[in-house]
C-alpha cells in the first residue's frame, strides 16, 4: 500500500489551485500580442478611408487574406455590427462582419485614424501572420501564403 506524506499532499493541492487561478485568468487586450484578421466575406472585401459604408475604398482584400489589426472603434452598422477595424498593414478600416479575429480581443482606438504617418518600409516583408500569410509592400501591395 502507497502512503502519501502530508508534504507531498500539501504541494499537489498547491499546485493544482495554481494551475487553476492561472486557467481561470481572461487574457488582455493590453497584452501586446499581434492580433490578426482574417478576411470571411464571399467576395473581395473594401477597406475604407474610414469607418463609415460612405467613407471611401482605399483597397480591396480577397477572401481568406490577413492582416494586422492595430484597434477596434465604432462606425456605421454593417449586419448588426458597428465594430470596425484597422488594418496596420493595408491601411484601411473593415467592418468586423467580414473579419474573424480568431475570438482574440482587440484594443480601442484612441482616435482618428491609428498609425496614419508615412510608410518607411518600402520593400521589406511585414510580419508574417498565423498560417503562413504575409504582406509585402513593393510599388504595389501584395498578399500571399508560404509553403
Amino acid at each position: 500500500m502507497r502512503r502519501t506524506t502530508p508534504a507531498l499532499a500539501a504541494a499537489g493541492l498547491l499546485a493544482g489551485g495554481l494551475l487553476a487561478v492561472t486557467a481561470a485568468a481572461p487574457a488582455s487586450a493590453n497584452s501586446g500580442d499581434v492580433v490578426w484578421g482574417t478576411v470571411v466575406s464571399q467576395s473581395d472585401l473594401n477597406l475604407r478611408s474610414g469607418p463609415s459604408t460612405s467613407a471611401s475604398v482605399v483597397y480591396r482584400l480577397a477572401p481568406g487574406s490577413q492582416d494586422r489589426i492595430e484597434c477596434a472603434t465604432d462606425g456605421s452598422s454593417v449586419h448588426g455590427t458597428s465594430t470596425w477595424y484597422w488594418f496596420t498593414g493595408a491601411r484601411g478600416w473593415a467592418s468586423a462582419a467580414y473579419v474573424d479575429t480568431g475570438g482574440h480581443g482587440v484594443p480601442s482606438c484612441s482616435s482618428g485614424a491609428p498609425s496614419d504617418g508615412p510608410r518607411h518600409d518600402h520593400g521589406h516583408d511585414h510580419d508574417h501572420g498565423p498560417s503562413g500569410w504575409y504582406y509585402r509592400e513593393t510599388e504595389t501591395r501584395e498578399f500571399g501564403v508560404t509553403y
